[in-house]
């Protein structure tokens, strides 16, 4: 598909716009404009990103087809639908899994309106050839190739330019901005090749962005050059120099979350390796190897992989969430910075919730564990919250429930995973290895696990819970006490690896090709050798000449890394967003402060910015859901916040 030719071109004098990043929410903010725009209204839209239009780095089309999304075919869109939150006209089209089906040829059950666009800009026929194997076998509950999500999103650009008014024109640039100055009330955005653009407007949708190095991070650079050694720095495992990994011998990696299992699959897979079924091992797979693996030693702050998702063979269910509901709405008008505490008043309900989830399902599917009766369990969780004996430490919650059951469940036990966890390097690695055999099989359980009802409603809770304290409504205090907690744990029990990838970890630990270090780890340079040591395995140093990073870090206006960011904050165009503590203390978070009204960023004298929106994932740390894909029916953030930003960045632009 090719980009709409204006009838009406614009001019040099029309009003120009620049968006800088093409994946998901530049693509929405092309859409919301379009949707936004009089049809008679010239203007110049400069398209800005050196990676892959429409499908940004992370989703670039051209990579292995070996890693795959972390959501559901099933569970996201990037088209508004009736009903949403949104001032423009929405424009209905197909989420990721009925464009799927519509390439298969499927249409049965698809709104009409979603056919009518499909049919209206029909893809490449090379997509369909290219995916062939994977659209086959893709149901809503699969985790399809980022590539063939990327697919997805170039087809959904092209949709989006197509709905332009022909009195705009459309002026892509495959560059990198590296620096943007004012002159007579515009924007100049300099390319790292010295050319210009100049705009009335600019939109920062430029995702992850990494900040300069920490301390640490310096000195383990200057160490590891001096001493020859490999260092593959935190950042997306597409773009992380992998190839420079040895196929031999040991490498060091940090991190156990979706960065180190794309590593992992990247270091196995794409390397020639293969899982083959095998029912007689404890992951039901063998692992055959092509004689170019590494043998991984990982550890991470917790020490343990993230859990695997569930096999409910369908989307996954709502949580019920009762109290936490009740508590949000009891809250709602607290709008003002610091005027909750999420430790004693969210908190609560947030385990209460779980723990009744837990016991809902233990009482269907071992209902001779229940010694009482589920509705007492549910009285004796009540009376917990009612008498404030829901803390940070839930030794009272589990007194109180221990003459109930015969099978309590315990969230201390995922709070600190490896409590209890200690020895050699080859007793922790089958510590941990015995501890993903049991997760694998309460994966497997899906509906009818128990554990797995309880840590999927912790996990539940994040999105709500961050919508609420949104914008440095909690304290301070809590946000960085049992909100942090939250945060993290959800995401370790609730966003890790599709099953496949747990139960091929464990079976490179059972080829011998994974090990596990334990927690808290000490990494320096030594002896021309990276040693990393952790108190799990009692100290026992571990040498080798390569260190993977597995993460990708948080974007920090407080260190800016990136020419532009520098830029930005050189100028004083941005400030960080302030959290508040109870006592009145302010201190800076990491995030850039924007309007939420309209993500015009926020100078450093504190006005509003005349041009400059930021979007999206640099302001996690005032504003909620920055991170998560928009899910159908569900009203999603993401297009609500590209919709504002969308119609505040025309109104700049064409002087409205």
């Amino acid at each position: 598909m090719s980009h709409p030719t204006p009838a009406t071109p614009a001019g040099p004098t029309d009003p120009a716009l620049a968006i800088v990043g093409l994946g998901p929410r530049g693509i929405s903010v092309i859409e919301r404009i379009a949707a936004a725009l009089p049809a008679d209204r010239g203007l110049t839209l400069h398209l800005i990103d050196d990676a892959q239009h429409g499908a940004g780095r992370v989703w670039d089309t051209d990579q292995t087809r070996t890693l795959c999304m972390n959501t559901l075919s099933g569970a996201v869109t990037l088209f508004t639908e009736p009903g949403s939150s949104v001032t423009a006209p929405v424009l209905e089209g197909p989420i990721l899994h009925e464009w799927i089906r519509l390439l298969r040829g499927d249409r049965d059950g698809i709104s009409p309106a979603a056919i009518a666009l499909y049919d209206a800009h029909p893809p490449a026929p090379a997509i369909a050839t290219s995916f062939a194997e994977e659209l086959a076998v893709t149901v809503p509950e699969s985790n399809p190739s980022r590539a063939l999500y990327g697919a997805y999103l170039r087809w959904v650009y092209d949709v989006a330019l197509a709905q332009l008014p022909d009195s705009v024109r459309v002026l892509d640039h495959h560059s990198r901005v590296t620096g943007i100055t004012e002159v007579a009330g515009r924007d100049v955005l300099e390319f790292a090749d010295g050319s210009t653009v100049t705009a009335d407007a600019t939109v920062l949708a430029y995702g992850w962005q990494p900040p300069g190095p920490s301390p640490s991070e310096a000195a383990l650079a200057e160490a590891s050059d001096a001493a020859d050694l490999t260092w593959i720095r935190p950042g997306n495992p597409v773009e992380q120099p992998v190839h420079l990994v040895p196929e031999s011998g040991t490498v060091l990696a940090r991190g156990l979350g979706m960065g180190f299992f794309d590593v992992m699959a990247l270091l196995t897979v794409d390397r020639g390796g293969s899982f083959v079924e095998d029912p007689t091992t404890r992951s039901g797979l063998r692992y055959e190897p092509s004689g170019r693996e590494p043998h991984l030693v990982v550890t991470s702050h917790r020490g343990y992989p993230y859990l695997p998702k569930s096999e409910f063979h369908a989307l996954p269910p709502a949580a019920r969430l009762t109290r936490l509901t009740a508590v949000i709405a009891e809250l709602a008008d607290r709008t003002a910075p610091a005027s909750i505490d999420f430790d004693t008043e969210v908190w609560p309900a947030v385990i209460a919730d779980a723990y009744e989830a837990y016991y809902r399902v233990l009482a269907r599917v071992r209902p001779d564990k229940v010694v009482t009766s589920f509705d007492e369990i549910v009285a004796t969780i009540e009376s917990a919250v009612r008498d404030g004996a829901i803390t940070a430490d839930l030794t009272a919650l589990h007194t109180a429930l221990a003459p109930h059951t015969t099978e309590p469940f315990d969230l201390t036990r995922w709070l600190d995973p490896l409590r209890g966890v200690g020895g050699s390097l080859d007793l922790v690695t089958e510590q941990i290895a015995a501890g993903m055999a049991s997760d694998i099989t309460e994966a497997e359980a899906g509906l009818d696990s128990p554990l797995k009802a309880a840590l999927w409603s912790v996990s539940a809770s994040r999105k709500p819970a961050s919508i609420l304290g949104a914008e440095g409504r909690y304290t301070l205090e809590s946000r960085r006490n049992l909100f942090r907690t939250t945060m993290s744990l959800g995401q370790m029990v609730g966003s890790g690896p599709p099953l496949f990838r747990t139960r091929q970890l464990l079976a490179l630990v059972d080829a011998g090709l994974v090990s596990f270090l334990g927690a808290d780890p000490t990494v320096e340079v030594a002896d021309g050798a990276v040693v990393a040591s952790s108190p799990t395995t009692l100290g026992e140093p571990v040498r080798a000449t390569t260190l993977i990073d597995a993460w990708m870090h948080r974007p920090d206006v407080r260190r800016p890394g990136d020419p532009l960011a520098v830029s930005l904050h050189d100028a004083a165009r941005t400030r960080p967003f302030q959290l508040t503590a109870a006592t009145g203390r302010t201190v800076d978070s990491g995030s850039p402060e924007v309007d939420p009204a309209t993500r015009l960023a926020v100078r450093a004298d504190g006005t509003l910015d005349p041009r400059l929106h930021i979007i999206g994932i640099p302001t996690w740390g005032q504003l909620p859901d920055t991170t998560i894909s928009p899910m159908p029916g569900t009203d999603p953030l993401m297009l609500q916040e590209t919709d504002n930003a969308a119609r505040s960045a025309l109104a700049v632009a064409l002087g409205d």
